[in-house]
């Protein structure tokens, strides 16, 4: 009770006094989002073009690395002002908190000229720690720090899907490595603004940190809970209030719904907007709160003005008119035609490893028959691999140490080893199916697959056209659709058999859709957008996601318009489908709204 009273009171304190910070706050936001980021990713998409580069992935690193160095170098410098960036962020945003604490009124034009100065000031050793600094803040940014450049960087769900489906060991390892992280990133919380505020060098800086957090650290930590929970408390019943009002006049005055939706969603836009500036302001405030109480804050960092206008002038008056009129224009029209056309798409289903809810050992014959005769997926998606003696298996690992507890590797021994070895998964026991009585097993149950080429290989195209000669027509015969997280599988296979369906497959959106022969993009969902599938759909691809395994999730990428789904839960899946999209009310697409932001 004592520390929520003691952030009751800190809150309070807090908002009296910082009305002028929104500005501040609006405008970091506006740069980032607005300027630097797209500024950066058109950099980036440039680059790369000027190399004659289609696609980024890890495992042509040492290829750009060998044949366009100016490009790396490049990226490598891309990734430097993406790092001085959120910098300039962090500087702008703890000098604009320390002008409230100390009740001192700045002008803008000072604000951004004393953190430009800040930046002139960095060293070498201050960006290396600040690499450290970012890994260190990522579980607090769960809480509570919004950067909008910080947010790009995300743990991608199907890593989270593997700890959490792995051994008690593996789970443990990762919660307490979370929570190291975590308590360092506490530890470390006032290193930044003793390097700002008082120049002092990494060292000093860590040494000042931790003394300060030493009896703090769980005021801390549920300071910046409370901050967060009490926000998106107030968010939350805000939106259910309007999607309620929405009701009504859908339910009362249909002749006025749409008009009333217009007006609705202006006011949970601008509740989003409020939820990022007072979630980014109270944080630092925070943090700027502290110090001052600690006396770690200089008296003054500039001579300022001894009176600053509160007033506009008539040319400042009519430019803020035109503005403000542009803008509301804009987002009336850009909503009126949101609830006009915003629907849920109804995507394919489809079975991730032929498996759904855990009923079966991956890519076997008996989970495809299980799961195709139970769930009736539109595709199933399953991995192939060549064997040592160019057979086909369908297994998804490089290695059958998890599932046969055996240190073999696929690609380096035969078809007749693969089949004699025992599977164990989920409770049951069975064998390693090859492709060919895969395939003929799927033709029994009339069962469409989508066939995920995987290799270690370095001949990629010789695999490639060795698949095509033994399964090319069968492939097309029975509508299979192929795909590949290697580009040039994917690539080989559309060139020298086009009437094959192809799909590239992305663990990350870096830049938006690659320059791809491809029919359709295959997303991991963490780092999917609407964009995205909006610039995909735009080059005539279809988006496939993979793997959402609650409704949540399914219904935003629905929201999204992707073209398919791949899930470990197709009875889940199943049910969101069933979500009737050809009636839907204002309400309804109000809270498809709420759920796409979120």
């Amino acid at each position: 009770m004592k520390i929520l009273r003691r952030q009751l009171q800190l809150t309070y304190h807090f908002l009296k006094q910082s009305h002028h910070s929104f500005r501040d706050v609006l405008v970091v936001h506006g740069l980032m989002l607005f300027i630097v980021i797209p500024g950066l990713t058109a950099t980036v998409k440039f680059l790369l073009a000027s190399g004659d580069i289609t696609y980024l992935a890890l495992d042509q690193f040492f290829w750009l690395l060998t044949h366009h160095p100016f490009v790396v170098a490049s990226l490598i410098g891309v990734g430097i002002l993406i790092l001085l960036a959120v910098f300039f962020e962090f500087t702008f945003l703890l000098f604009s908190m320390y002008f409230i604490q100390k009740k001192q009124r700045i002008r803008l034009t000072q604000l951004l000229r004393l953190s430009i100065q800040q930046m002139k000031k960095i060293r070498v050793s201050v960006l290396v720690f600040f690499l450290l600094y970012f890994v260190l803040l990522l579980p607090i940014g769960t809480f509570n720090f919004r950067s909008d450049l910080l947010a790009k960087i995300q743990i991608p769900a199907f890593i989270m899907d593997y700890i959490f489906a792995n051994r008690v060991s593996v789970i443990a390892s990762f919660v307490v490595g979370y929570l190291v992280l975590l308590y360092l990133g506490i530890r470390f919380l006032f290193v930044l603004p003793e390097l700002i505020f008082n120049n002092k060098k990494v060292g000093e800086a860590i040494e000042i940190s931790w003394t300060l957090t030493k009896k703090r650290l769980f005021f801390i930590f549920f300071t910046f809970l409370g901050i967060t929970l009490s926000i998106l408390a107030i968010n939350a019943l805000a939106f259910i209030l309007l999607i309620f009002i929405q009701n009504l006049f859908d339910s009362y005055l249909p002749k006025y719904a749409l008009i009333a939706a217009v007006f609705i969603m202006f006011f949970m836009q601008a509740a989003l907007l409020l939820n990022v500036v007072l979630t980014t302001i109270s944080s630092f405030y925070f943090i700027i709160f502290i110090l001052d109480q600690e006396q770690r804050l200089p008296e003054q960092l500039i001579p300022l003005p001894s009176h600053i206008a509160a007033t506009f002038s008539t040319w400042q008056m009519i430019g803020l008119a035109l503005v403000g009129s542009l803008f509301g224009v804009s987002v009336g029209l850009y909503n009126y035609d949101y609830l006009n056309h915003a629907q849920l798409s109804v995507p394919l289903t489809i079975s991730h490893r032929g498996v759904s809810n855990g009923n079966g050992i991956q890519n076997t014959l008996a989970s495809l028959a299980k799961t195709s005769t139970t769930y009736h997926p539109n595709y199933v998606e399953m991995d192939v691999q060549e064997t040592s003696d160019h057979h086909f298996i369908v297994y998804h690992d490089f290695s059958y140490r998890n599932l046969a507890k055996t240190s073999l590797v696929p690609e380096e021994n035969t078809l007749e080893q693969a089949l004699s070895l025992q599977l164990k998964e989920n409770g049951q026991v069975g064998n390693i199916a090859s492709f060919d009585a895969y395939l003929k097993e799927a033709k029994r149950l009339n069962q469409k697959l989508l066939i995920e080429i995987k290799t270690q290989q370095k001949d990629k195209k010789g695999l490639a056209e060795r698949f095509l000669a033994k399964y090319k027509t069968e492939i097309d015969d029975q509508h299979h659709l192929v795909q590949s997280l290697n580009y040039q599988i994917v690539e080989t296979i559309k060139t020298q058999a086009p009437e094959i369906t192809v799909g590239y497959i992305l663990p990350f959106n870096l830049v938006g859709p690659p320059k791809t022969q491809a029919d359709f993009l295959v997303m991991e969902m963490t780092t999917l957008t609407s964009q995205f599938v909006t610039s995909a759909h735009q080059d005539d691809k279809k988006v496939f996601v993979w793997t959402p395994n609650d409704i949540g999730q399914m219904e935003r990428m629905m929201f999204y318009g992707v073209d398919g789904i791949i899930t470990d839960r197709m009875d889940l899946l199943n049910e969101a489908k069933k979500i009737e999209t050809t009636e839907e009310s204002y309400a309804d697409k109000l809270a498809y709204f709420v759920v796409g932001i979120g």
